[in-house]
């Protein structure tokens, strides 16, 4: 029955390949005008889906955790980070402040801006969330500096600056206010040595009093959290807010010296986004140029070339077709697949092209020729396309809905390019007919008008030395096999030169700043608590925060410390009268008699920092004199590096010297809703005590977490199970693959020993790979894993290929297979695909680069165990008489 079946639609393909070059012309044109049609209606339709969201299973119970949370605070999901950093503390805020400012006002593009900790709550209330001692040593140092900042207070320049220095040194200063001097003397070097050197600003006075209290500087940072609106129908979804935050922020930066980017999840996908569609096009052009080259190396034929590439581009653009009208667009997994099409499409190409031009250059006719190219390899080839669309078409059933779709689309694709290769290919061939006299190989050739190679013969006469070599190896492999590393970490994947990537990764190496928090949703406030009275015990937690955290402790206390704080500062920090702002000449006197009182003082021969510090700061005035040579244009930048933001930040320290109690009820509804939702439920945040960048960091914490809180969700707990679920995608797809196309062969080839060996170069080539990886230090990750079973597919034809051949060879001997144009084919085919998936390996994207570099080792490697090892176990097979040749076997 079968053999009918197979006779019969052998018969098919001879008769479909016939009528084809019978109306060869009329063939090409119509395809011609059809792909011309759908080229238009593919670059009318076609689009890239680039919400992440739709890459995995909504059903899966992490994803319903997400879903839930951010129903819940709505005002947490499609965020844009904005850092602002450089220039001075005040210049930051301001920037943060003018920007939010203008976010408010555009409701179209954000539906909502959060100022983190920056807001006029804790303008007001924040010496309230100092500890106890640290308030304190604050007012001991606000008590040693109030000289200082009164007379600055009073004339913010640099006559009040130095005037205050030169009374200081005259009146003969206790110990204590020498230890102030020093630190105001070791600033001051370090302002005029860096404006010598035109380097930025150094610490600010303020950074340097806080440092001494609290043991960390002013934040050097501010943040503004600004929730987007996308437009998830357009290309760039959020092209709209990013380009007016980019247009406004390149302005701010320029008038206030700060520097500001953009990070988070928002910009990230959008940067993202640009690499992956400049790296497939730079893959796509690329290879197709490398396919090119390996094939008019291979083939020494320009017309069978060309006719191949036709079909190729031809095939491609039906598969374009398919996927605007069954799937609708493409996905940043599924935009691989042109790549994925030229590597494995070509091979019909290569196989049919070979074969067809053994059987012209052995009979001289083109029509026989065909026939019998098609009777040869018209069964190998349909066998190869259903075995790799079994192969695709086993991520259907995975969570991995990206890769699902790229398994149906690359799937359909390789009986779009069988049928391609049938039909266009011979009418191609037929319109541009070959040479004979152009047609033979340029290499020597054996009857059979294949390669007489001289590795055919080293492989069977060194057959037992590959097995014997080839156990001990694989045994090895079997072992180590289980100690694969896998990296989980898709920031690993993105292109590190980006903006949002780079600035994500300097916050990461903070732990003040770390964006990996994992977030918790419990049913009210006093739950909260308790999770996080459990979760601080342990050792992987750094801090919680809940909204109890905003209400500090100790507030009886600290209330009357800045109480007393405010009767002493009050009165320095408030102007007495309107100081005339000096002109630079007056300024640069003032300098001069600070200059002078030090030459003074320094003849006293002080001891320690403070006698080294004056030494120091007489040599860098020295040098800012002789260097300006009487002109004052270096007042003004010295003005803003010693006065900076100083009356901005003493303003804001008189508000900070007149708080109330702070209660659950006194908060901002601003902070409140950030951790309170509408329903009861309150959000708690957890911060990671390591930096969770590193693979088994990130599991630490995560499975610490969610083993006090197993609803735990936020960027290390969605990282960690997207990861799983991709890694188990792919197993699973894998182990169905081998089954089913076990299955396949079996039905088809009705024989177990056959079905054997064209499985036995796809498993070896799997085992080495991962191998190969853990050898060379390679890990697997969340892109270059999928090469493991998109491999199956070509791997699995190589060995259809060999064995039908062998089987239609009339000695039935793998030797002669190798003297064949098959194992020519199979090689040409291997060289096209390296070429192809190379190409992947010069994206800038990180991801795709991965995945093209494991696919040519992938490559290299099913190269190997087709071309050598199954050869040379098929010729120890046949020499010990268990599969029958009746060619003798040379040793």
């Amino acid at each position: 029955m079968l053999d009918r079946i197979g006779h019969g639609y052998q018969a098919f393909l001879i008769w479909l390949v016939d009528r084809c070059r019978r109306a060869a012309v009329w063939v090409v044109i119509g395809v011609f005008v059809a792909t011309g049609l759908s080229a238009v209606y593919v670059a009318k339709n076609l689009t890239l889906d680039t919400d992440p969201v739709h890459l995995l299973d909504p059903n899966l119970h992490f994803r319903q955790l997400q879903r839930d949370f951010y129903a819940t605070f709505p005002q947490l999901d499609d965020l844009i980070l904005v850092v602002v950093d450089q220039g001075s503390a005040e210049d930051r805020r301001d920037a943060v402040h003018e920007l939010a400012t203008l976010l408010e006002r555009q409701p179209s593009l954000f539906a909502s801006v959060y100022q983190p900790q920056q807001d006029e709550f804790f303008d007001q209330y924040g010496l309230l969330y100092f500890d106890v001692d640290e308030l304190w040593r604050l007012d001991e140092r606000l008590a040693e500096w109030s000289p200082f900042l009164g007379t600055l207070a009073q004339d913010p320049s640099l006559r009040g600056f130095f005037s205050i220095l030169t009374l200081a040194l005259n009146e003969d200063p206790t110990p204590e206010q020498q230890k102030v001097l020093a630190d105001a003397f070791a600033l001051l070097s370090q302002a005029i040595e860096a404006q010598r050197l035109g380097k930025p600003p150094a610490s600010s006075w303020k950074q340097t009093m806080l440092e001494d209290v609290t043991g960390k500087s002013d934040p050097s940072r501010g943040f503004l959290l600004a929730k987007s609106r996308l437009d998830y129908s357009s290309l760039e979804a959020a092209e709209g807010p990013l380009e007016f935050l980019r247009r406004h922020s390149a302005d701010l930066e320029e008038r206030s010296g700060v520097r500001i980017r953009l990070t988070g999840p928002i910009p990230i996908e959008a940067e993202e986004r640009e690499t992956v569609v400049r790296g497939v096009g730079l893959a796509a052009g690329l290879s197709l140029v490398l396919v090119s080259f390996v094939l008019i190396a291979g083939f020494r034929s320009l017309r069978l070339v060309g006719a191949m590439l036709c079909t190729l581009l031809v095939g491609l653009l039906w598969t374009a077709v398919f996927v605007v009208v069954a799937v609708g667009s493409l996905n940043f997994i599924s935009a691989s697949v042109p790549v994925l099409f030229i590597g494995l499409g070509v091979d019909f190409g290569i196989q049919f092209g070979l074969r067809y031009r053994e059987e012209f250059s052995r009979f001289g006719d083109h029509e026989e020729a065909l026939r019998r190219a098609v009777a040869g390899v018209g069964g190998a080839l349909t066998l190869a396309a259903v075995a790799a669309a079994l192969s695709f078409f086993s991520f259907l059933p995975t969570s991995y809905r990206g890769l699902a779709e790229m398994g149906l689309i690359a799937g359909v694709g390789m009986f779009i390019a069988l049928f391609a290769n049938l039909t266009l290919f011979p009418a191609l061939l037929t319109v541009f007919p070959l040479s004979r006299s152009r047609v033979a190989s340029p290499m020597k050739t054996t009857e059979a008008g294949s390669p007489e190679a001289p590795v055919t013969s080293a492989i069977v006469r060194y057959r037992r030395m590959i097995l014997g070599v080839l156990v001990p190896v694989v045994v090895a492999a079997v072992v180590v096999v289980p100690r694969l590393h896998f990296d989980f970490n898709a920031l690993h994947l993105r292109d590190p030169s980006t903006e949002s990537v780079s600035t994500f990764q300097e916050l990461l190496a903070d732990p003040d700043t770390s964006p990996y928090v994992i977030q918790v949703l419990v049913d009210d406030l006093s739950a909260a608590e308790a999770l996080a009275e459990s979760l601080r015990s342990v050792p992987e937690v750094d801090r919680i925060l809940t909204l109890s955290s905003f209400v500090p402790g100790d507030q009886e206390e600290k209330l009357a410390m800045i109480d007393e704080m405010a009767l002493v500062l009050e009165p320095v920090l408030i102007p007495q009268a309107i100081v005339e702002m000096p002109g630079e000449e007056e300024e640069v006197q003032a300098m001069k008699e600070f200059r002078a009182a030090l030459g003074a003082h320094g003849s006293r021969h002080l001891q320690g920092a403070l006698d080294k510090n004056l030494k120091t700061l007489m040599q860098s005035i020295d040098n800012l004199f002789d260097e300006s040579q009487g002109s004052t244009r270096f007042v003004h930048d010295l003005r803003v590096r010693l006065i900076g933001d100083f009356p901005k930040w003493i303003e804001r320290l008189r508000g900070l010297l007149s708080p109330d109690e702070i209660t659950l009820r006194t908060l901002p509804e601003s902070l409140t809703s950030h951790y309170s939702a509408q329903d009861g439920r309150t959000r708690v945040e957890v911060f990671p005590a390591e930096n969770v960048e590193e693979n088994q960091a990130l599991r630490r914490f995560v499975s610490s977490v969610q083993q006090k809180a197993p609803g735990a969700i936020g960027s290390p707990v969605s990282m960690l199970e997207a990861g799983q679920t991709i890694v188990d995608a792919c197993i699973q797809a894998t182990l169905l693959a081998i089954l089913m196309s076990a299955l396949l062969l079996l039905v088809v080839l009705r024989r177990p020993g056959e079905t054997f060996f064209v499985l036995l170069p796809l498993v070896l080539t799997l085992l080495l790979t991962v191998a190969t990886c853990l050898a060379l230090g390679v890990p697997l990750n969340l892109a270059n894993v999928i090469a493991l079973p998109l491999v199956l597919g070509l791997g699995i034809a190589f060995g259809i290929y060999l064995i039908l051949r062998r089987r239609e060879a009339d000695s039935h001997s793998i030797v002669e297979v190798l003297r064949s144009s098959t194992s020519q084919a199979v090689l040409l085919s291997a060289l096209t695909t390296m070429a192809s998936f190379g190409a992947l390996g010069f994206s800038s994207h990180p991801g795709m680069a991965s995945l093209g570099n494991l696919l040519v080792v992938v490559l290299i490697l099913a190269l190997l165990c087709a071309l050598v090892i199954l050869p040379a176990l098929l010729a120890e097979w046949e020499q010990k008489g268990w599969w029958g040749a009746s060619e003798p076997i040379q040793r």
